[in-house]
């Protein structure tokens, strides 16, 4: 019996093996507790002790997959002792090794449910493991212990936010301030919040509070950035963005945001709405060194396409879309973006898919509800584009693009509650961009004139082609020198001197006149009938002239026309001809309504004697007023932003048209006023077939369910049949014309 008892007594380590062991751990001296450890479990294998000390010593080392086994072993001879199966456990979460921790962790909670660090880091492993609920509970369960536990409330918060419960995230970071008020990462967490939820000033706020506690916080001066970029305060932003590299040179996320602020301040330091070539550059640079640092940055990719986007290297944004897409296919971002890509190439059918799985991944893309608009109105499908603005503006009711673009689509009442949206945001106009005020001008004077408040119709009218106006330049006294150049040139004696030659092959159709003289309706006319392209408004017949000039220097013109032989008439009308049916090789005869054209037909009568030009014509206050009420892209049309300047380009334009009809053949020309189509559809329209040769064909009459893609401000109009609603529109406005009636009355 005396010798079993020593056996036992054998069995486990002594207390002073114990306390040795223990003193060495505690002072760092790791090799000699690991040697005494290791001494410890060759002597007693079967007691759990020397086990767990010789596993915490190697994993203080960091040799976690050598911890591993005397920890496991530890749990297996101590299974009741919840500390062996939490160092276990937490050895396997250093490791990655998610389930088996999460097993030990449990262990623990089954010993001892009141184990607050174990419970935690269960909360952590179901929230790596994206079991959201789960680790919900868990978080929660852990608060109820210890409410003070300020990463506990983060956590939760992050957990919250990734379901989308961004009211309680908010809440929960609140809750974890007031106990530990000066946490610089908690203002940052509430901020990123925030910046969420559009609350810009808010979180703007919150950040400079996080940076004030902890002026190192580099990703607090990162988002920052994001926040003061996003609101177009690109010089900030790109500030605090440098501040962040200054504190992590290898901070992905800041150099990519720079990106961002660069390609903002690019357009912005251009006065005519182009890109500075430089900037975007230093774009180009910013986005790649993010890519260089983290390669599988979708972000990086998707803005780095934005940029090449911008420099017009298209090929290679597409792929920059597309790799973003590759590493996060559910990236709504990258897809809207593609989307815009392929809108600008014409290509609007992928255009609209790349929209709408966009919209798939988050509907409340307003941006993207817009674009979509754009694109099937592009495609002619006007009710479904006219949904798309709507659920755009019911988003962002202040968002003005799709306000706009709804405009030219509807015919507004009174108690359409659009109107009361615009007349609201009237105060603060003033902080959009001069680009958005004056789309908002032009939006608001539209339902206004259709709801019959005329006056206050006309005024925001004149709001908005006043701004438009300061963004362009239209030089009065070079249109006077020139009308005076061409008159003298093209004079009867100049055709006289060049008998018109004999042409055979294609042959175009012109259509010429005042932008919004019905040059839409007689080509939507036109392209009814089988074998009519309508191509639209081309920009052909002025490249190819300027091209001819010398060193292609359009400052030569109309004088050089002197010096141009037959055969360069001819080589220039086949230039022309060449690039017009490269749209339609199969049309027999195809359309171009660039209305300037008129300013050509001298050059088209010796270039392309087989083609027909049409004369579209219409009472100069309406056209005229109709320009004035039209926003035109980009800086095309700047005579229209002032009835001054608009009336007295009517007068050049009228009195070139009368010099042509004097000094070439009669029949050369056939004038179509719009009030005649409008009073006698078919009979203009059998006047107008019968000039060009075409055969009379019923469908000519149904124009408007002709589902061709129109590419003017017109479209919504020849989806219609011909309405008189749009005769005398001008005398609405009344005294308000004045000017522009003096300047016009003696042409109509």
């Amino acid at each position: 019996m005396s010798s079993a008892i020593a056996a036992g007594a054998q069995a486990a380590p002594g207390q002073r093996d114990i306390e040795t062991l223990v003193a060495l751990f505690g002072q760092r001296r790791y090799a000699e507790a690991e040697q005494s450890a290791r001494a410890l479990t060759s002597r007693y294998p079967q007691h759990g002790f020397g086990w767990k000390a010789l596993g915490a010593v190697l994993k203080q080392q960091r040799r976690l997959a050598d911890a591993i086994v005397p920890l496991t072993r530890a749990a297996e001879l101590m299974a009741e002792d919840a500390e062996a199966h939490y160092n276990l456990g937490t050895a396997l979460l250093e490791q990655g090794r998610l389930p088996d921790a999460e097993a030990s962790y449990l262990k623990v909670l089954a010993l001892n449910e009141h184990y607050l660090p174990a419970r935690y880091n269960l909360a952590n492993i179901c929230r790596a493991m994206k079991r959201l609920s789960e680790a919900e509970s868990a978080y929660r369960a852990v608060l109820q212990q210890q409410p003070t536990l300020g990463e506990a409330w983060s956590n939760l918060a992050v957990v919250l936010q990734e379901q989308g419960r961004h009211e309680e995230a908010e809440q929960c970071l609140r809750q974890l301030l007031t106990h530990h008020p000066r946490d610089a990462q908690a203002w940052r967490n509430l901020a990123i919040v925030e910046y969420g939820s559009d609350r810009h000033a808010e979180a703007e706020r919150d950040l400079a509070m996080a940076l004030s506690l902890d002026p190192n916080l580099a990703d607090a001066e990162t988002y920052l950035g994001h926040i003061l970029t996003a609101q177009d305060r690109v010089e900030e932003g790109a500030e605090h963005y440098c501040r962040a590299l200054a504190l992590d040179s290898a901070n992905a996320q800041a150099h990519n945001g720079l990106g961002v602020a660069l390609r903002k301040a690019a357009r912005s330091a251009t006065e005519d709405g182009q890109f500075d070539a430089a900037k975007l550059a230093q774009a180009e640079a910013s986005h790649r060194r993010a890519l260089a640092l983290q390669p599988d940055f979708a972000e990086a990719h998707s803005d780095l396409g934005n940029v090449l986007r911008e420099q017009g290297r298209a090929g290679e944004a597409e792929q920059s879309y597309r790799a973003a897409l590759g590493l996060r296919p559910d990236y709504a971002e990258a897809h809207f973006n593609l989307g815009n890509l392929l809108k600008e190439q014409s290509r609007f059918h992928d255009a609209e898919a790349s929209y709408r799985a966009a919209l798939a991944l988050n509907p409340r893309h307003a941006k993207a509800h817009n674009n979509l608009g754009n694109t099937l109105k592009e495609q002619s499908r006007l009710e479904e584009a006219a949904a798309a603005f709507e659920a755009a503006i019911a988003l962002k009711p202040d968002f003005i693009e799709p306000h706009y673009a709804l405009s030219s689509l509807k015919t507004y009442e009174a108690e359409d509650p659009h109107l009361g949206m615009l007349e609201q945001m009237q105060a603060d106009i003033g902080a959009l961009s001069v680009e958005a005020q004056i789309r908002y001008w032009f939006s608001l004077g539209k339902i206004r004139e259709d709801v019959g408040a005329y006056d206050a119709a006309f005024a925001a009218y004149r709001a908005g082609n006043g701004l438009k106006g300061g963004t362009v330049e239209w030089d009065e006294t070079f249109e006077d020198a020139m009308l005076e150049r061409m008159t003298a040139l093209f004079s009867r004696e100049f055709f006289a001197a060049r008998p018109r030659p004999v042409h055979e092959g294609k042959a175009p159709i012109f259509i010429v006149g005042m932008p919004r003289s019905g040059t839409s309706l007689l080509e939507q006319i036109l392209a009814s009938c089988p074998g009519v392209h309508g191509a639209g408004e081309m920009p052909d017949m002025s490249e190819v002239v300027a091209a001819a000039m010398p060193q292609a220097d359009f400052s030569h013109f109309p004088e050089a026309v002197a010096a141009l032989s037959k055969e360069d008439f001819r080589r220039l009308g086949e230039q022309y001809n060449e690039r017009l049916w490269a749209l339609a090789p199969q049309a027999s005869r195809i359309t171009d309504k660039m209305p300037a054209n008129f300013f050509y037909i001298g050059m088209i009568h010796l270039m392309l004697p087989q083609a027909k030009i049409i004369h579209a014509m219409r009472d100069p206050m309406d056209s005229c007023f109709s320009c004035y009420s039209r926003l035109f892209n980009g800086t095309n049309l700047a005579f229209t932003y002032d009835l001054g300047t608009l009336g007295r380009y009517y007068a050049r334009y009228i009195k070139l048209m009368r010099h042509w009809h004097s000094v070439l053949p009669q029949g050369t020309i056939l004038d179509m006023p719009y009030e005649s189509m409008v009073a006698d559809t078919e009979g203009q329209a059998r006047r107008l077939l019968d000039y060009l040769g075409i055969a009379w064909d019923e469908r000519c009459l149904a124009f408007h369910e002709n589902k061709r893609r129109v590419k003017t401000a017109s479209v919504a109009q020849v989806r219609k049949p011909i309405y008189k609603t749009s005769l005398a529109r001008w005398q609405r406005f009344g005294s308000h014309l004045d000017e522009l009636y003096d300047l016009v009355k003696q042409y109509r």
